[in-house]
């Protein structure tokens, strides 16, 4: 028996492997169908996702199976290669199931049976293996291979076997349940009496001893009882839950009978009691189905039973039951006769949990039989409360996750004692409480985790590897009641784990201090520790691997003991009564200070008025009433560790040591709230005479670029740890957020994305000007050589890899892209849009690493939506550009100071050169809208940076139209009405089929209007199709009067 202990968020669980091993594994695997062998390591470790697999609750018997073969396998005591005993799984039986042509296994139970005799230490007397076929029989076996008795029930496959053992109440008023046996068929559940098959285990099990010693003897066994429901409304079922009998409240009883009946239904004095079963499948989801007891009476199937020994071979067939068991030399009978198969009481679903789109894997009830957790193939894991049928948490990311529970019974010992009076657990004596845990294994990920239901966090997990089954029986041994359970001890397992990679079978122990909430948990905790602890120090043992202690733990206690030693000195010390010395004359402080009396008496004098005037207390300390340290502060703030002994800061518990002075003068900075102005400020207040001058030179963001070659190194290395510890994760989630459109607008939010922008160019500019420099140097002095301490920020960002400039690059379009998004408030424009699946890929990467970057050609639609994005980016920017002007109240600086100079249509082309969008459509476009606001003078300066102005000329062509226009024809005034009529045909229509709603300003004089129409002229060509139309709308503008 090895254990191993798995740390997990500050909790321990006992993580407890029993040694498996297949002995002749060869052969154990060709049993079971893995003949061929593969190459591939992945495809030899699936073996056992493909069997039937299941485990006696007693750890006594194992059956692994696939297709008409199976493998019986039992514990056996073994020397291990190291000589030490342990437990080993060795083959008990091997061979073939089927008796039917084409029938395989589909499900497997390994149910133990209690022991008559009083005198039972709580181990089973056997136990018996059920197996179903896709044939629909159920056949029972014993340990050995041997065939009792055999039953078909229905006609289709059996898709799941699950078995219900007897339990103690907790609570008097619980329904006591009854055991069963339960079969799930495609359309039907079957429910075998647990009582009736106990009875026919034992009596066919006793019938084929006799044969087997005497050949002569029969006795029929015993009926049994079970009952058959047909599952109505229903599209698919794959898996089930037998919940048990249960009775509604009055409440419940009436808000049922006016669902299923109306309001004027009728209801019973008492409520009934009812047989509830939960289904997993399609249509509904989860569907809950309620039998009424005493609706359908118990059908009789009598038991076929085959008796095998030397003298006799008999065959037993009945109304509802068949049996075929033959030796393999005898001839097979001449024709079969199919058993007549009983039909199913119709029940139909009374709700379920609608969701067309979600398929159900599996369901696993927990032991209280109130909660059930339930897996789909969207890998989500859905915990039910199946007594209200509501859905009360889910998690997710856990595709073909396999599911289990763990009930933990709390020990009275470990109780906490304290400050419980009002509790109803006040006391040792009160009854025990109970927790849930719910285990998940996820093969994919290859993690077993443990969580506390039904809201509790997850409270440990275990890296298990990607090829394990989870085994989570549900029930005991059969054959218990309330008055034979009483003195039993069973010494079963919950849930357990078999690895084939590694041959073993492991199961967890998860303490229940685990599901208490923190404040007792800790305590808790400790108290479990100190328990085991003094449980094994009082252990007496002879295994030397038992025997050796923890190193991490030995050394720990060593230094601790040497802290107390001190303790105990320095307590001797201060106990010790010291005299207390008379304070000194002015006289004996004076000669102290070598200092003339007069000189004494004025330096005195200026320290009680310097007093007086600074009365404000920052720092108070509290009055020691008795001045001795206790232990816990004492050990709290000094460790011993390496021979030396390290005083930790009061205040947050770090060393003073190396890096110390300055990481405190950087605390008290930030905690005094210093913008990176004022810091720059006092950096560079040597150099500049004039504050103006120096918030003039210095008003960008917190990294300047200096002229040290130190400088720019650690510039580089302090923004890449900026970036990857306080950004990436942010600047992801805010990506995502915002490319579902949810129109945020928060001016936080904005100044964020404007500072991860400038980062980025800092980061980019910084890597270009370090390839000129070389690496620098640093300085220590003298005394802090030898001083140990935590390694200072310049020489971590030194020590950070060149960053990969394409990919800084990339990320930095990208957080241009959300910064423009925001500070212009664009709607509609979802940013990964603008990028193809290798560009998504790449973003949010480390910023040193090498990612496959787009390139070559961009898909047509995404340069469309590009284009369409940088027009609305120039268009907003000059929006903006035009209300600050108008609006000086407010300057654009004061909303957005990180931004003060950026040229947001510059930006704009510099982005379209990235994006592959052509720069002089953009600059095109800016243009236009410099003179669509009325801001000629701005764009007679924009026009000069535009390459093709023919282009452009012929655009502003149609915005001069659109002015004259709205002057001619919208302005209704005599001039205007007198100068259409005087224009020639060709210019008059061509300006009633202008809008000049698409202009953002109509209020333009008519002079900057003839301007504009003579750069116009002066760009068009003579040849150009509208180079009459401009030369008519001159003669127009100028015989307007101005």
């Amino acid at each position: 028996m090895e254990q191993y202990f798995g740390e997990m968020e500050g909790h321990r669980i006992e993580y407890v492997a029993m040694g498996m091993e297949f002995v002749d594994q060869g052969k154990c695997v060709s049993v079971i169908g893995e003949e061929e062998e593969s190459n591939s390591k992945n495809q030899r470790n699936y073996w056992l996702q493909d069997c039937v697999l299941s485990l006696s609750p007693t750890n006594d018997l194992m059956v692994i199976a696939n297709e008409q073969k199976a493998v019986f396998l039992v514990p056996k005591w073994k020397q291990s290669d190291k000589g030490k005993e342990e437990m080993q799984y060795a083959v008990g039986w091997s061979g073939s199931l089927n008796v039917e042509e084409g029938e395989c296994v589909s499900s497997v139970l390994c149910i133990p049976l209690a022991s008559q005799k009083r005198s039972s230490t709580g181990r089973p007397d056997w136990t018996c293996i059920v197996v179903g076929f896709t044939s629909g029989y159920v056949r029972f076996y014993t340990e050995n291979g041997v065939l009792l008795l055999a039953q078909l029930l229905n006609e289709d496959p059996v898709l799941q076997l699950k078995c219900r053992t007897y339990e103690i109440p907790r609570h008097p008023g619980v329904t006591e349940q009854n055991e069963e046996l339960s079969i799930l068929y495609p359309a039907a559940i079957v429910t075998i009496d647990g009582f009736s098959l106990f009875q026919s285990l034992r009596a066919c099990r006793n019938q084929v001893a006799r044969a087997a010693a005497s050949g002569n003897e029969n006795v029929q066994p015993p009926p049994l009882a079970y009952k058959k429901w047909g599952l109505q409304d229903v599209d698919t079922i794959v898996d089930h839950a037998s919940i048990g009998i249960m009775t509604l409240c009055p409440f419940d009883q009436m808000k049922t009978a006016s669902n299923i009946g109306g309001y004027n239904a009728a209801i019973k004095n008492s409520p009934p009691a009812m047989s509830q079963y939960v289904t997993v499948g399609a249509n509904p989801f989860t569907g809950f189905f309620f039998a009424l007891e005493g609706s359908s009476q118990p059908l009789l199937s009598h038991v076929a039973l085959a008796v095998a020994s030397k003298l006799t071979s008999a065959l037993f067939n009945a109304a509802s039951g068949w049996l075929g068991w033959k030796s393999k030399h005898e001839e097979e009978p001449a024709q079969k006769q199919k058993p007549k198969v009983e039909p199913a009481t119709p029940l139909a679903v009374r709700f379920g949990l609608p969701d067309s789109r979600r398929h159900g894997e599996r369901i696993c009830l927990s032991p209280c039989n109130t909660l059930a957790a339930v897996t789909d193939e969207f890998g989500r894991v859905i915990l039910l409360d199946v007594t209200r049928g509501l859905a009360v948490r889910m998690w997710k990311g856990y595709r073909d996750a396999e599911v289990g529970w763990i009930q933990t019974v709390e020990d009275l010992q470990e109780r906490e004692s304290e400050k419980m009076d009002s509790s109803p657990f006040g006391n040792a004596q009160g009854p025990s409480r109970v927790a849930q845990f719910l285990v998940i294994y996820a093969p994919r990920r290859g993690i077993l985790e443990v969580w506390s239901t039904q809201q509790g966090p997850r409270v440990g997990a275990f890296n298990v590897g990607k090829y394990c089954r989870l085994l989570y029986p549900g029930y005991k041994i059969m054959g218990l009641n309330n008055v034979t359970s009483q003195g039993w001890q069973p010494q079963t397992y919950q849930i357990c784990l078999v690895d084939p990679v590694s041959g073993s079978v492991k199961t967890v122990h998860v303490p229940f201090h685990l599901a208490l909430s923190d404040k007792k948990s800790e305590r808790a905790k400790d108290m479990h520790l100190v328990k085991k602890l003094n449980a094994l120090l009082k252990a007496k043992t002879s295994d030397p691997e038992l025997e050796c202690v923890d190193e991490g733990l030995l050394q720990f206690c060593a230094n601790k003991l040497k802290l107390l030693h001190l303790y105990e000195l320095v307590s001797k010390l201060n106990s010790q009564s010291i005299q207390k010395e008379t304070s000194p004359s002015d006289n004996d402080l004076a000669k102290l200070l070598r200092l003339e009396e007069k000189d004494f008496h004025r330096l005195e004098t200026l320290l009680e008025n310097y007093k007086k005037e600074n009365t404000q207390t920052t720092v108070q300390f509290s009055d020691e009433k008795d001045d001795v340290l206790s232990v816990k502060m004492f050990l709290e703030y000094l460790e011993y560790e390496k021979d030396v002994i390290n005083v930790k800061n009061m205040e947050d518990g770090e060393y003073v040591a190396l890096g110390g002075i300055a990481d405190t003068v950087a605390k008290w900075v930030f905690k005094q709230g210093f913008s990176p102005l004022v810091l720059n400020l006092a950096q560079y207040k040597t150099n500049t005479d004039s504050t103006e001058e120096s918030v003039e030179m210095h008003n960008n963001l917190f990294l300047e670029e200096p002229e040290s070659d130190a400088g720019l190194e650690t510039i580089l290395g302090i923004a890449l740890m900026m970036w990857n510890t306080f950004i990436v994760k942010r600047l992801s989630s805010a990506t995502y957020l915002m490319d579902k459109d949810v129109g945020m607008s928060d001016t936080a939010m904005t100044a964020f994305l404007g500072c991860c922008s400038e980062l980025l160019q800092t980061l980019l500019e910084a890597d270009v000007t370090s390839d000129e420099m070389q690496a620098p140097v640093l300085d220590t002095e003298d005394a802090w050589v030898s001083v140990e301490g935590p390694v200072s920020i310049v020489e971590l960002a030194l020590e950070q890899k060149r960053i990969h400039y394409p990919l800084v690059e990339h990320q930095f379009v990208l957080c241009t892209v959300l910064y423009a998004i925001m500070r212009f408030s664009l709607k509609s424009v979802k940013p990964l849009s603008l990028f193809d699946s290798k560009g998504k890929n790449a973003f949010f990467k480390d910023l040193t690493s090498i990612q496959l970057l787009p390139s070559g050609d961009m898909d047509p639609n995404v340069l469309s939506i590009r284009q369409q994005f940088l027009l609305k980016v120039v268009s907003a920017a000059v929006q903006t550009l035009c209300s600050s002007q108008k609006d000086k109240e407010v300057s654009e600086e004061e909303l957005f100071p990180f931004e003060k100079g950026k040229n947001w249509p510059t930006l704009a082309a510099d982005l379209a050169q990235y994006l592959q969008i052509s720069e002089d459509l953009v600059r095109r476009h800016y243009v236009c809208e410099l003179y669509s606001y009325g801001m000629d003078h701005l764009g007679e300066e924009a026009f000069l940076q535009v390459a093709d102005k023919e282009v452009l000329a012929s655009q502003l062509l149609i915005l001069a139209g659109q002015r004259l226009a709205f002057f001619l024809l919208h302005g209704e005034t005599k001039e205007g009405m007198e100068l259409l009529t005087r224009l020639p045909p060709t210019l008059c229509t061509w300006l009633k089929a202008m809008d000049p709603k698409e202009l953002q300003n109509v209020e333009v004089p008519i002079a900057t209007t003839a301007k504009l129409v003579n750069k116009v002229i002066e760009h068009l060509p003579e040849n150009h199709g509208q180079y009459s139309l401009a030369l008519n709308l001159i003669e127009a503008v100028e015989a307007i009067p101005s």
